[in-house]
């Protein structure tokens, strides 16, 4: 039997708040999902009705949808987001899980599988797998940047739209172009209506680049570290093509299956949503 949306969650990790959406029941495949940038749990409703025997908690994380944003003394570094991963699962009670994740939700995925591996059973990677290796020798211009903009974000506002409508044409027409019935499954979740106007609920700091990104050695120690089945999806139409050096590290995971899939960057939200299911169902048992 299909799995069915069952009620709103939260959750809490050091003083912070995590909005959730609890899909399915105890007893099946316990499971996290992890959307990608500037998107918000709603990012799987489209694909897990056509997913069963599943026990899905599918996150807003920090800064995202209905979840807290970060103190200003902190930031968005992919790493911060494995401590908040493991606390819902603690709080689920689930010693042993699986990973569903999307781009950003996809990366930070296989940091945890990596962190973790005693305690991921399966990861299901959704046109995401790994960051650009940083080089070392670019790190200090790199922080600079990064400080700057932190600055620059941390002191912006969200652009404003006069109505709700508007706020979703924004999304279509944004920096990862949307089909409209995506972005009005997003906007459910993400757009807040305000005296001045309506507008997208992220922490604009998101926007900002990392601090610090890691290096090739730092990432073939989480990937190489992974013992979960994996499934990685390709959009063949995706903005994010993997270059070379991206394809070479697929080795770190020889028990890694990898499958091209027909659509754009989004389109487990889009027409492939039913394929892409099927094909993680497969994967999950």
């Amino acid at each position: 039997m299909p799995i069915e949306f069952v009620r709103e969650r939260s959750f809490e990790n050091r003083g912070l708040t995590f909005a959730a959406k609890e899909w399915g029941r105890s007893g099946s495949l316990p499971v996290i999902a992890l959307h990608g940038w500037l998107d918000n749990a709603n990012t799987f409703d489209r694909m897990l009705p056509h997913m069963e025997n599943l026990h899905v908690i599918a996150l807003d994380l920090a800064g995202h949808g209905r979840s807290d944003f970060r103190s200003a003394d902190s930031g968005y570094e992919i790493w911060h987001d494995i401590s908040d991963i493991m606390a819902v699962a603690d709080a689920m009670g689930w010693e042993r899980f699986a990973l569903l994740g999307h781009s950003r939700g996809a990366v930070i995925s296989g940091l945890v599988a990596g962190t973790y591996p005693e305690r991921i059973s399966h990861a299901a990677l959704i046109d995401g797998f790994i960051p650009m290796p940083a080089d070392a020798q670019g790190t200090a211009q790199h922080l600079a940047k990064a400080l700057h903009e932190y600055r620059r974000y941390g002191s912006s506002s969200p652009t404003l739209f006069r109505d709700y409508e508007s706020a979703v044409r924004g999304r279509i027409n944004g920096f990862l172009p949307l089909q409209y019935e995506a972005a009005v499954t997003l906007a459910e979740r993400g757009v807040v209506e305000t005296e001045q106007g309506f507008f997208w609920r992220n922490d604009q700091r998101l926007k900002a680049a990392s601090h610090v990104k890691l290096s090739k050695d730092h990432l073939q120690s989480f990937f190489t570290a992974i013992s979960a089945q994996v499934l990685l999806i390709q959009a063949e139409n995706s903005q994010f093509k993997p270059d070379r050096q991206q394809t070479e590290v697929f080795s770190w995971i020889p028990q890694m299956q990898i499958h091209r899939v027909p659509g754009s960057h989004h389109l487990h939200l889009e027409e492939a949503a039913q394929t892409v299911a099927e094909k993680v169902q497969s994967v999950f048992g």
